[in-house]
């Protein structure tokens, strides 16, 4: 080959590689490009995915707040009234109770008191008695009405409250009707049918008084046969059974026994004194002869039955003023319970949502194809974004 020939070869390997160096030079500037591109485009990415993440996480938090800010204004308004009104409650309970305390010492110190008073209260009746005898020689009309006035003012006297805890029939004698109906409150009741028979007795003593022995003692006999005769027909009438009838309260419990009442000890006595089997004699037949003495006992007895009723009419007002309580405070706890559930599915809802969007820790969100991405294009840069670095 001669020197020409050379000279033209060694300037096509010069060209070539000229072209090759400049082909290189090309390609190294286009892939610089696409590698700073893709810096870029992750760059952008990550900022995109930490403000899409702090955008949610604040619109979420927001709503959230403002969710159970308003559960809990709108609850508040709800249970407070409630335990407003289960305070009040607890208020009456505690003075119902301190109440029905106070009505079971004083129902103690006034039967104690009674008591103390059952003897000067008879002495003053048997005195009163014995001073109307010689007004009361006036007709059975008079005896009748002395009797019944005597009658109510031992009730009064025992602590018997008139049309409260008894009630005398208008027109008892004319209408065959028992004087006095006395009841606990609570449908039991008791009849007092007074009776006066006094002209043998008054006769016997002026008998007596003049040294006549045998008319005094036969006119004493006719005395306690009349008082005799008397509770025969109180209980041929069966006064019970006759007001059980007639009476508009369905569930009346009336005593079988009918108390006849005596308005003078001393006629009382001098009867049984005569006659001794007077007494056993009208027991026989469920009647209970009774003077003023005897029957401010017996009043005094049912008087405490009628204060226990009082008293357990206060226990059951405080029973049911409990369960009431109960029932409200149940419905309080109700209601605290659904608060509760709303506020648990409200975060569940929240940790749902952030799932989806790949926000929560673990799951595979946006950011993983950008983090792959910059592995392929071989980026050694690490993510500013926590999450792209969990990617």
């Amino acid at each position: 080959m001669d020197k020409e020939d050379s000279e033209t070869m060694m300037t096509a390997i010069v060209a070539g590689v000229c072209a090759a160096l400049v082909a290189a030079a090309v390609v190294y500037a286009l892939m610089r490009g696409a590698v700073a591109a893709a810096k870029a485009e992750a760059r952008a990415t990550d900022r995109s995915v930490e403000g899409l993440r702090a955008e949610f996480a604040s619109l979420a938090a927001a709503t959230l707040e403002g969710k159970a800010k308003s559960l809990a204004e709108q609850n508040a308004a709800q249970v407070r009234p409630l335990f407003d009104q289960l305070a009040a409650k607890f208020g009456e309970l505690r003075q119902a109770s301190e109440q029905a305390r106070e009505a079971n010492v004083r129902l103690g110190e006034n039967l104690r008191m009674k008591l103390d008073e059952v003897g000067l209260k008879a002495q003053s009746l048997g005195r009163q008695a014995d001073e109307f005898v010689a007004a009361l020689r006036g007709g059975s009309k008079v005896q009748g009405n002395w009797g019944e006035g005597i009658l109510a003012k031992v009730l009064e006297d025992a602590g018997l409250r008139r049309g409260e805890n008894f009630v005398e029939q208008a027109g008892a004698r004319e209408a065959g009707l028992p004087d006095v109906t006395v009841f606990d409150g609570a449908h039991r009741k008791m009849l007092i049918d007074a009776k006066v028979n006094i002209v043998d007795f008054i006769a016997a003593t002026n008998a007596a008084r003049e040294g006549d022995a045998e008319t005094a003692s036969r006119l004493m006999k006719e005395h306690a046969k009349r008082v005799r005769q008397q509770v025969d027909a109180l209980a041929a009438r069966n006064y019970p059974e006759l007001m059980k009838r007639a009476d508009r309260d369905a569930e009346a419990v009336y005593s079988d026994v009918v108390v006849m009442f005596m308005p003078s000890e001393a006629t009382y006595f001098a009867a049984v004194d005569a006659d001794p089997s007077l007494v056993a004699h009208a027991n026989a037949k469920k009647i209970v002869i009774a003077t003023p003495q005897m029957l401010f006992g017996y009043i005094l007895l049912f008087k405490m039955a009628i204060d226990r009723v009082e008293v357990a009419r206060n226990q059951e007002e405080i029973a049911r003023r409990a369960k009431q309580i109960v029932e409200r405070m149940d419905a309080a706890f109700v209601a605290l319970e659904k608060v509760g559930k709303s506020l648990d599915d409200a975060q569940s809802k929240y940790h749902l949502a952030l799932a989806k969007l790949g926000l929560e820790p673990g799951a595979q969100n946006v950011a993983v194809p950008a983090r792959e991405l910059a592995k392929l294009a071989s980026i050694p840069d690490a993510p500013a974004s926590a999450t792209l670095g969990q990617a």
